[in-house]
């Protein structure tokens, strides 16, 4: 086993620092607010140890983003893992990415900033790489529970259809919704600055649409949906304020 110095656990446990910094700047200033002078004054550094362990504001934006993104492919990893049919540990994946959007609100504002044309030239290729494999990471366990799906036979692809389509049909439903909430946050429209619910139905509607057995009509998915924060994420699903405390 490689022992690690402790200069290397310190230039460790201070980048971790500016991380939960640059995190929570986000949260209470957004983007514009995320200020490297200030990291750095508070960390006890100069400003130019900052840019040691980050080569430009995008680029800690994108370490920030790497960071909640390796956990959200964790929730996902885990949902799958729901003991139920094929479309309850999909709906579990669902809960996953309720879980992940409502305990990291900052992550998706962080990766339109970094996916930009501007923000991505300012990142590092390894920092870009981490975000991407994370993303194939999700991607990937959703369409094995979609493979399982077809191979039981609770769900039949129409010609032409992949699996990729049906996951990426309900990634888009879901990160469309919250980026609707963080766009347009300024209008009073409860569907949209508290999405949830409407996400959770239309979820159905749109598995129903592919005739995923069993449908809406026939099972309660909102028992099943409760079970898997009870079961599989009884932690997160406290401190996210989806089942007491």
């Amino acid at each position: 086993m490689r022992t690690v110095s402790a200069k290397q656990q310190e230039i460790r446990e201070r980048e971790q620092t500016i991380l939960d910094l640059a995190q929570a700047m986000l949260l209470e200033r957004g983007y514009l607010g995320l200020s490297m002078d200030r990291i750095a004054e508070e960390v006890g550094v100069s400003k130019g140890t900052v840019y040691q362990h980050f080569v430009s504001k995008e680029d800690l934006l994108a370490a920030v983003a790497v960071r909640s993104a390796n956990t959200r492919a964790e929730l996902f990893e885990r949902a799958a893992t729901f003991r139920g049919t094929t479309r309850e540990r999909m709906g579990a994946i669902g809960a996953a990415a309720e879980l992940f959007f409502t305990l990291f609100p900052h992550h998706e504002q962080a990766e339109r900033v970094i996916k930009s044309s501007s923000g991505s030239e300012k990142i590092t290729p390894e920092r870009s790489l981490s975000l991407d494999t994370c993303v194939f990471r999700c991607f990937g366990t959703a369409t094995g529970v979609i493979r399982d799906a077809v191979a039981s036979g609770d769900l039949a692809l129409r010609p032409g259809q992949s699996v990729e389509q049906v996951c990426v049909g309900l990634w888009n439903l879901y990160t469309g919704a919250f980026l609707m909430r963080d766009l347009e946050s300024h209008l009073n429209i409860p569907a949209v600055t508290d999405p949830m619910p409407a996400l959770v139905a239309n979820s159905q509607v749109l598995l129903d649409g592919f005739g995923w057995r069993a449908l809406s009509t026939e099972h309660d998915y909102e028992s099943a949906r409760l079970r898997v924060f009870e079961e599989v994420f009884p932690t997160e699903a406290k401190a996210a304020g989806l089942l007491p405390a």
